[in-house]
């Protein structure tokens, strides 16, 4: 039974007005009378809280499969080295001429913050072609927000098929997506951050993840190579991760992320009091203080409705100065939810493919339209590019197309 369908929300919503109807019509037994209502009660209480919560949850689909709700979806294991690139796990062959991008579960083990989590890879279908055999390809980070897990970006938002799309289409080149873990609890909001006398998530997100799967995959390590994108935490870790001292990333995107660090009871005293270690990990405190910046590209996308990371946005983009530019995207409608992000993602991955350089191979041919697979059928429909802005300028408008989607 769907988690989002109709027969499932209209048999919660049954079951929530039974059972407190059978525990009046079974008062007047008088074996166990007290304990047998009060748990016809109880139990009438939840379904009704469940009642709505599948209501909310199927308007704006923040969860849309069992898989996504409890994050067991059935990923292969990325091969190792020894199995060759072209085997897909399992006793299975990836073909070569596959038009659709595969995604793969491994560990990443960070040699520098001690961290041991899962992730998820996205390879896309050009990385097994022979034409490809010496291209390095360019990495984006999918960052999370909270409560979620990595795979809210395979099943909400349908990453694996907008991806195939924005590279079958052309409108970006060829990326290996890193899905990663953001924290050891997943009751806990890291916030991507190197915890002070805690979890060093920011040394694990920056430079273990690109160490491990710079050894383990065919892809690009410089810093205009990998960029980051994230939704609502998610935004906020782009956001921060990518003006961290080292400055690892070319661009980063945020849907309806924010650039302030929010510290509530999911994250409790991440800065252990630290007036220093929360300036450093806080965006808009380092673009409007920093001395020193090198070219960053942010992209920035709010929906008026969900005012808070539209307000924050307008002061980020206040602050900005250059080498820093921002690219602004704001909605009319949408809100805080994942139909929202979901219609927007290709929109931003279009922007960030473009920020993007793939390593240099003697093989390595050059995108083309004409030399890249037909995207899949069941991916969404892809906006136009954005039209340029100059930094810190209006914003820009999404065109009918994307528009049409939410």
């Amino acid at each position: 039974m769907s988690l989002t369908g109709v027969p499932l929300l209209v048999l919660v919503a049954v079951l929530a007005v039974a059972l407190p109807v059978a525990a009046v019509l079974c008062w007047r037994w008088r074996r166990l009378r007290l304990t047998r209502t009060a748990a016809l009660v109880l139990c009438g209480q939840v379904l009704i809280t469940s009642t709505l919560l599948l209501a909310v949850n199927r308007q704006q689909q923040f969860f849309t499969s069992w898989s996504d709700l409890f994050g067991d979806q059935d990923i292969p294991s990325l091969p190792s080295p020894s199995h060759g690139a072209r085997a897909l796990g399992n006793g299975h062959e990836r073909r070569a001429a596959d038009p659709a991008g595969q995604v793969y579960a491994m560990r990443i083990r960070g040699p520098r913050s001690h961290l041991n989590l899962p992730a998820d890879v996205y390879l896309p279908p050009q990385y097994d072609q022979p034409g490809w055999a010496h291209h390095r390809f360019p990495v984006v980070e999918f960052l999370d927000g909270f409560p979620g897990n990595p795979q809210r970006w395979l099943g909400a938002l349908r990453l694996r098929d907008t991806l195939d799309s924005q590279i079958g289409t052309g409108r970006m080149p060829p990326v290996v997506g890193v899905l990663p873990t953001q924290s050891t609890n997943a009751l806990h909001d890291s916030e991507c951050i190197n915890q002070v006398h805690g979890h060093q998530y920011a040394t694990y997100l920056i430079d273990d993840v690109r160490s491990v799967i710079g050894k383990r995959l065919r892809v690009a390590t410089g810093r205009r190579s990998w960029g980051l994108i994230g939704y609502s935490t998610g935004g906020f870790c782009a956001n921060n991760l990518a003006l961290q001292p080292g400055y690892r990333f070319a661009a980063a995107a945020s849907l309806s992320g924010y650039f302030q660090p929010y510290l509530d009871r999911s994250t409790g005293d991440l800065f252990a009091g630290s007036r220093a270690a929360r300036q450093a990990n806080d965006p808009l405190y380092q673009v409007t203080h920093a001395s020193r910046l090198p070219a960053l590209s942010f992209f920035a996308m709010c929906a008026t409705p969900d005012p808070q990371p539209c307000a924050e946005g307008r002061s980020f983009a206040a602050a900005v100065h250059a080498p820093v530019r921002l690219r602004r995207l704001v909605l009319p409608t949408g809100g805080h939810n994942m139909v929202t992000w979901r219609a927007v993602t290709p929109t931003a991955l279009d922007w960030l493919g473009g920020k993007l350089r793939a390593g240099t191979g003697p093989a390595a041919p050059a995108p083309s339209r004409t030399a890249l697979p037909a995207p899949s059928r069941s991916a969404a429909p892809v906006p136009a590019r954005l039209p340029a802005t100059p930094t810190g300028g209006p914003p820009a408008t999404p065109d009918r197309r994307a528009a049409g989607r939410r």
